[in-house]
C-alpha cells in the first residue's frame, strides 16, 4: 500500500495532477500533496471551500460558485476550468473534475482531481499568437500564397493571391488549380505537382525548365516567379506554391536591354564616326560613315539623306548612300523634288511627321500603290504615301526606281535643329518587317549624327568659298597696294621729269626717270610675291622702322612732301603678319596723301608695349569726311587687313583740318597670355 501509494504521489508531482475528496454533508475536505502546492497552501493548513475560494481568480469566483451550487443541487459531476490568483500575483489555469457518489450513511461525496494546465494554457496562448500573425502574413503578403490538396482543389488563397489573379477567394476556393494556369500548360502542370508529391525533396522552385506564366480572370496571361512546397498530412498531401507576378520586372528587364543596345550602338556608331573625323580631312567622308553605319545598323539596302524647306515644302535630296559609296546630289536632283502641300491639303501622316517629328513613318512600295504608317505603332492604319499632299510626282519616279532595286519597304526618320524638322533620313530595306523600339531610338540617335555630318559639309562648302573669296579680295589688297602705289609714285616722277624737261635741266630728268625704274621694278617684284602670298620683298631681313624709311624715301623724292617717323619700342615684338599689315597701311595712306591731300607734312609714329602696337598717321592735309562715300579701294582695304588680325582701325579727319589714322594691333606674346 505504501508502494502504490508513493508511486500515485509521483504520478501526481510529475502530471501536476492533484486529487481531492469533498463531504458535502461536513463540508470536510480531503487533499493530496500536489494539490496543496497547486492550490498553493501548506499541507499543515486544514483546507476549506472558502479557502478554495479566497484562491479564485476574482473574475472567475462566480463562475466556481455557480458549479459547485449546480452539482450540490443536482449531485451532478462537474467539469471546468478556471484561474488562482496567486498570493505573489502569479495567475495558474486550472482543470477541476470531480465524481458525486453516495456514501453508506447515505450522504454525498464527491471525488476528484485538479491539474495545473497553466503550461498548456501558454502554449495554446502562443499559437493563437502564432495563427493570428501566420494570417496576417498571409493576408499582408504581396505575393500569391495558394494551396491545393491532393486532388489540386484549391484549400487556400490569400489577398496577394486576389489581387494577383482577380479572384476573390469565394470564387476558387474548391475549384481545380488549372483556372489559375494557361490552358496550355495544365496537362503539365498537373503532371509537374504528382511528379513532385513523390520526390523526395519538401520544396523546389518552378520554372527551371520553361518559364511559368498565370492566368488573371479575365482571361490575360502574366510571365510568373514560382515556388512550391508540400506538407504531408495523415489523410493527404497539402501542396502551397507562393507565386509573384514578374510582370514589371520583365518590363524593366527589356527596358534595360533595350537602353544598352541603344547605348551600345550610340557609341559604336559615335565611335567610328569620330574615326572617320579623325582620320579624313574631307566632311563629305564624315557623312558618308554616318550613313553607312546607319545603313549596317539597319541592315537597309541604302540611305538617302534629304532636307526639308519649311516655307516651301519642298522635300531636296542632300546625298545617297548605296553600294559602298557616298553620292552627293546635283543641282538638277535638288530642283527634281518632292513638294508636299501640306498646308492645303493635310496628310494623316506627313503633316504630323513634320510638324512635329514625334513619329518616324514606315513606308510599303511593293504594291502599285505605296502606302505609309507610323512607326511606333505597329497596328496604326495605313494610307496612301501620295494622296493630294504630294504634288510632284518625282516622288512615284523614286518609287519606280526602288523596286528595281528590289526595295520593297522605307523607314523615314527626322532630322532636326533647334527642335524643328529640317529634314529626314530613308532607310530603305529590301525585308519588309517591324521594327522594335529601342531600333527606332537608335535610328533616331544615328539621324542626329548625320545632320551634324550634312552640316559640317554645308559649311565645308561655304568655308570654301569663303576662302575664294578671301584670297580674291587678298589679291585685290595687295595687287592695289602694289602696282597702284606703285604707279602712283612712276606718275610722281615722271611728272617731275616732265618739268625738269621744260626747265632743261637733264640731270634731274635722268635721276627722274631712274627712280622712276626703280619705282616700277619694286612693284612688279611685290606684285610677283603677293601672287605667291610671300612676306613682303622690304621686310626681308630687316626692321618694320627701316622699311618705312626706305617707303619715305622712295615714294616722297621729288614730291614736296616732308615725310618723318618717330618709333619707340621692341619691334621684335610684332609679329608678321602685323609688320605687313602696318607698312601695308602707312603705303596707302601715303600715296593717298600724296595724291589727294596737298598736304606739306606727314609724320608716323609706331610705338611698340608689351601689349599692343600702335602706328598713328598724321598729315596737314585738306582732309576729308570719313562718314561720306569715297572712291576706291583704299579705306576698304585698310580696314579689311586689320580686321584680318583683329585690330582696330581709326580714322579722324574733317575737311580742311588734316586726317589722322590710328592702327592698333595686339602683339603676338599677349595672345599668348590670354
Amino acid at each position: 500500500m505504501r508502494r502504490s501509494e508513493a508511486y500515485l504521489e509521483e504520478a501526481q508531482r510529475v502530471s501536476h495532477t492533484g486529487s481531492f475528496g469533498w463531504r458535502v454533508a461536513t463540508g470536510e475536505l480531503v487533499w493530496s500533496a500536489e494539490t496543496f502546492c497547486i492550490v498553493g497552501i501548506d499541507q499543515a493548513t486544514k483546507p476549506t471551500l472558502e479557502m478554495v475560494l479566497q484562491r479564485v481568480h476574482p473574475d472567475d469566483v462566480s463562475l466556481v460558485r455557480q458549479m459547485i451550487g449546480h452539482a450540490i443541487r443536482d449531485l451532478t459531476d462537474f467539469d471546468f476550468e478556471h484561474r488562482l490568483l496567486m498570493p505573489d500575483g502569479r495567475i495558474k489555469h486550472v482543470h477541476v473534475m470531480a465524481h458525486a457518489v453516495k456514501t453508506a450513511t447515505g450522504g454525498v461525496e464527491f471525488v476528484g482531481a485538479v491539474r495545473d494546465i497553466s503550461e498548456r494554457k501558454k502554449a495554446q496562448e502562443a499559437m493563437r499568437a502564432a495563427t493570428a500573425r501566420f494570417e496576417g502574413i498571409l493576408d499582408i503578403a504581396e505575393d500569391a500564397i495558394i494551396s491545393v490538396n491532393s486532388d489540386q482543389s484549391i484549400a487556400l488563397f490569400n489577398q496577394g493571391a486576389e489581387k494577383t489573379f482577380g479572384y476573390t477567394a469565394e470564387e476558387v476556393l474548391g475549384r481545380p488549380l488549372e483556372i489559375l494556369l494557361p490552358q496550355r500548360f495544365t496537362h503539365a502542370h498537373r503532371g509537374h505537382i504528382e511528379a513532385f508529391a513523390k520526390a523526395p525533396e519538401v520544396s523546389r522552385l518552378m520554372g527551371q525548365r520553361r518559364e511559368v506564366f498565370g492566368r488573371r480572370k479575365d482571361g490575360s496571361e502574366f510571365p510568373a516567379e514560382a515556388s512550391i512546397s508540400k506538407l504531408n498530412l495523415r489523410t493527404e498531401v497539402l501542396f502551397t506554391v507562393i507565386l509573384r507576378d514578374i510582370t514589371e520586372r520583365k518590363q524593366a528587364a527589356e527596358a534595360l536591354r533595350a537602353s544598352e543596345h541603344l547605348a551600345r550602338g550610340q557609341v559604336e556608331a559615335l565611335t567610328v564616326t569620330l574615326a572617320a573625323l579623325a582620320r579624313e580631312s574631307e566632311p563629305e567622308k564624315s557623312l558618308e560613315h554616318v550613313l553607312k553605319t546607319m545603313g549596317s545598323q539597319m541592315q537597309a539596302h541604302s540611305v538617302g539623306a534629304f532636307e526639308y524647306d519649311e516655307c516651301t515644302g519642298r522635300v531636296r535630296l542632300v546625298a545617297d548612300y548605296e553600294e559602298g559609296r557616298l553620292r552627293l546630289a546635283n543641282p538638277d536632283e535638288a530642283q527634281a523634288s518632292a513638294e508636299f502641300a501640306l498646308t492645303t491639303h493635310p496628310h494623316p501622316v506627313w503633316t504630323e511627321f513634320f510638324r512635329t517629328g514625334a513619329h518616324c513613318v514606315i513606308g510599303d512600295i511593293e504594291a502599285d500603290v505605296a502606302r505609309v504608317r507610323l512607326a511606333e505603332e505597329p497596328d496604326s492604319p495605313w494610307y496612301d504615301w501620295s494622296s493630294e499632299a504630294v504634288t510632284n510626282p518625282v516622288s512615284q519616279a523614286i518609287q519606280k526606281r526602288l523596286r528595281s532595286l528590289g526595295v520593297v519597304a522605307t523607314l523615314t526618320v527626322p532630322t532636326f535643329i533647334a527642335g524643328k524638322v529640317t529634314g529626314l533620313i530613308s532607310i530603305r530595306l529590301q525585308k519588309k518587317r517591324d521594327f522594335r523600339k529601342e531600333e527606332i531610338q537608335l535610328t533616331r540617335a544615328l539621324t542626329h549624327q548625320a545632320m551634324l555630318a550634312i552640316r559640317l559639309t554645308r559649311l565645308s562648302r561655304q568655308s570654301r568659298e569663303a576662302a575664294v573669296s578671301a584670297e580674291r579680295n587678298r589679291m585685290a589688297r595687295d595687287i592695289h597696294d602694289t602696282l597702284a602705289q606703285g604707279f602712283t609714285g612712276i606718275v610722281v616722277q615722271m611728272e617731275a621729269a616732265k618739268g625738269a624737261i621744260e626747265r632743261s635741266n637733264l640731270a634731274e630728268v635722268t635721276g627722274r626717270i631712274e627712280r622712276a625704274s626703280e619705282l616700277a621694278r619694286s612693284s612688279l617684284a611685290e606684285a610677283r610675291r603677293s601672287v605667291h602670298a610671300m612676306r613682303l620683298a622690304s621686310l626681308q631681313g630687316g626692321k618694320l622702322s627701316l622699311a618705312i624709311h626706305d617707303l619715305f624715301k622712295r615714294m616722297t623724292d621729288g614730291s614736296g612732301l616732308q615725310a618723318e617717323l618717330h618709333a619707340d619700342g621692341e619691334e621684335r615684338l610684332i609679329n608678321t603678319d602685323c609688320e605687313e599689315t602696318l607698312l601695308r597701311i602707312t603705303q596707302e595712306t601715303l600715296t593717298n596723301t600724296i595724291k589727294h591731300a596737298q598736304a606739306r607734312n606727314f609724320r608716323a609714329t609706331l610705338t611698340v608695349g608689351e601689349l599692343e602696337t600702335q602706328l598713328q598717321l598724321v598729315d596737314d592735309g585738306r582732309g576729308f569726311d570719313p562718314q561720306a562715300e569715297h572712291d576706291g579701294f583704299g579705306l576698304t582695304g585698310m580696314k579689311e587687313r586689320v580686321g584680318r588680325i583683329d585690330g582696330q582701325f581709326i580714322v579722324r579727319s574733317k575737311p580742311g583740318q588734316g586726317t589722322e589714322i590710328v592702327v592698333i594691333l595686339q602683339n603676338s606674346q599677349s595672345h599668348e597670355q590670354a
